[in-house]
């Protein structure tokens, strides 16, 4: 049977589960199901979570007319990246130029449940399964590209009339930046504090002056890491709110949060060192 695809900006695209019960009568239903959505809209591949149904399924079809069936696909290995410009439904009349890899490693399991592995070569059918398994979990073919072109595109939906309803696409400045502001402030301020000894012997500086600025870089220190706490919890918050969103993606979280600790760390034993009264240097 025919399926109506779901088209952005529809939310259903990003929640998907593994299938777990192969003898249950639905899953040829449903794999007959995606089969016929596919002839009936001219499709090369489709993921069940593009009709509606959560599971993680992918359809193929190949140069022979059969059907790749990969339930499950998790990839193993990817070599050699490159740019590649391609067409889903979920963005329709859409041309993307996503990175991709000419060669991947994947298992995935059949309709019987049996587990089998695979080495795709062939760059199209790599790219294809790629671009489908990037439904699975949770994300589009836009969670792969920079946030300018992102923003690109997503103009060019709005200009065909696909505008999220529920604010799903992130803001040019995010709430979550001013956490990333006044941290990185504080920072620069810490490490401005680096020049206290030189700067207490050019202007005289009383043992009191110096025992304040080495007061600010032991709060400082605490206080950018629970604001690197609050950033992170927020966004989570926004992730969830923006789905189309770079900087809500938790590995650009992460980044931001490793480097502005790392760089605290750094600066707070410097100020143990060079600032710290009782340090040498001011004996």
């Amino acid at each position: 049977m025919v399926k109506e695809l779901v088209v952005y900006p529809d939310e259903r695209i990003l929640a998907c589960t593994d299938v777990r019960d192969f003898k249950d009568e639905s899953l040829p239903r449903l794999l007959q199901d995606m089969k016929d959505t596919m002839e009936d809209n001219g499709l090369d591949a489709l993921a069940a979570i593009q009709i509606a149904h959560p599971f993680n399924i992918v359809l193929i079809k190949q140069e022979d007319g059969e059907f790749l069936e990969l339930i499950n696909p998790r990839i193993l290995k990817k070599e050699g990246m490159f740019d590649n410009k391609e067409h889903t439904a979920y963005y329709p009349e859409i041309e993307l130029t996503v990175p991709r890899y000419e060669k991947i490693s994947l298992i995935y399991e059949d309709r019987e449940g049996n587990t089998h592995s695979m080495k795709v070569e062939d760059p199209w059918l790599s790219t294809t399964i790629q671009r489908k398994i990037d439904y699975l979990f949770g994300g589009t073919p836009l969670d792969k590209v920079d946030k300018h072109y992102r923003e690109k595109v997503l103009e060019a939906l709005a200009g065909k009339g696909l505008v999220p309803e529920t604010g799903d696409v992130c803001p040019t400045f995010s709430n979550k930046d001013y956490f990333v502001s006044f941290t990185d402030k504080i920072l620069i301020l810490m490490g401005l504090s680096l020049l206290t000894p030189l700067l207490a012997r050019w202007f005289d500086w009383s043992a009191g002056t110096v025992s304040k600025i080495y007061t600010f870089d032991k709060i400082a220190f605490p206080l950018v890491l629970v604001l690197m706490v609050i950033y992170f919890f927020y966004a989570q918050y926004e992730a969830k709110k923006y789905r189309q969103c770079s900087s809500c993606q938790i590995g650009n979280q992460i980044g931001v949060i490793v480097k502005r600790t790392v760089a605290a760390a750094a600066l707070a034993l410097g100020a143990w060192l060079l600032v710290n009264p009782a340090s040498p240097i001011f004996s």
